[in-house]
């Protein structure tokens, strides 16, 4: 009999505050990109656990329940005497460029700085998943994220990075780095961080970074430009671009990569093999979900 299936996300839980061009507050809701994957995954009916901690505030409060209220087993969260990390989105009035949104870690109000990463995260799961098959997604490279992976690391774990931003991994050596990447199974790279990824690992491009470490699937993702898919069928490598339709009315940029990741991976998770219909299926329920993403504010897709 099939293992049940669990998502487990691990870190600082997040709150999103969202600006407009005269700095009005549109809306604040839970935010990470490794929190949003998880939200988007309970949403999509899978089973799904936050190990991390939240500070000892209204925001932490919020952004706890907006995991909780979708149905992720939150217990294992803890409370610290701090504050809860808030990302500040900052929505110009005019229209949106994949980087014209501005995502800030000094609060545009007070300019005071906002995130505060803890370094007593949990990192034990709980006994009761001892026997499940574990999909493990990070998006950052803290030591205690190492931690975290190496204890609770299976053979038939699967490790999911979702890199996105620059300022996750700018600081770490590639040594360091690459106790991440050799563990990885699934990774989805954002093209904004791609040139300083392969200096890091002094590779001139994305097929020599994909060979240094035989990932199950690649994906690096290149906003309205699309996706590019690379994967091993039997033993030939296999690159596969994907372009979306034209995306008209973008409301807000923030989290469509987000939706991408869990959408790509909730298929990964189940599918029998990755292959070329495996890649011309996935990118179309991917793409769907990025959109609806992208024509709201906020990074998460709202249910009704």
């Amino acid at each position: 009999m099939p293992k049940e299936k669990v998502f487990i996300s691990h870190g600082d839980l997040i709150l999103d505050k969202i600006y407009d061009d005269d700095l009005n507050l549109l809306k604040q809701d839970g935010g990470g990109c490794n929190w949003n994957d998880l939200y988007h995954l309970a949403t999509m009916g899978e089973t799904c656990y936050a190990i991390g901690s939240k500070g000892n505030d209204e925001e932490g409060k919020l952004a706890l329940q907006s995991l909780s209220q979708v149905g992720i087993n939150t217990n294992y969260v803890i409370t610290e005497n701090k504050k809860t990390n808030i990302m500040n989105i900052i929505i110009p009035s005019n229209s949106l460029k994949d980087n014209s949104v501005i995502h800030a870690w000094y609060s545009p109000i007070t300019n005071e700085y906002t995130m505060n990463f803890s370094e007593h995260l949990p990192t034990n799961l709980p006994e009761e998943l001892k026997d499940k098959q574990l999909y493990l997604i990070l998006d950052k490279f803290l030591p205690v994220n190492l931690s975290f992976l190496q204890k609770n690391r299976k053979a038939d774990t699967k490790i999911c990075l979702d890199v996105g931003h620059i300022r996750f991994f700018e600081h770490f050596t590639r040594q360091y780095l690459t106790s991440f990447f050799s563990m990885a199974n699934f990774i989805q790279i954002n093209d904004s961080v791609t040139s300083l990824l392969l200096e890091r690992f002094h590779v001139s491009n994305i097929i020599e970074f994909f060979q240094l470490f035989h990932f199950d699937l690649l994906i690096l993702t290149k906003g309205k430009k699309g996706a590019t898919f690379l994967f091993y069928e039997g033993d030939k490598l296999k690159i596969i671009d994907k372009q979306p339709p034209v995306i008209v009315d973008i409301v807000d940029s923030s989290g469509a990569g987000d939706a991408f990741f869990s959408k790509v991976l909730q298929q990964y998770a189940y599918c029998d093999k990755i292959d070329t219909n495996f890649v011309h299926q996935t990118f179309k329920l991917a793409n769907e979900a990025s959109r609806q993403v992208l024509s709201q504010v906020g990074s998460r897709i709202i249910k009704d």
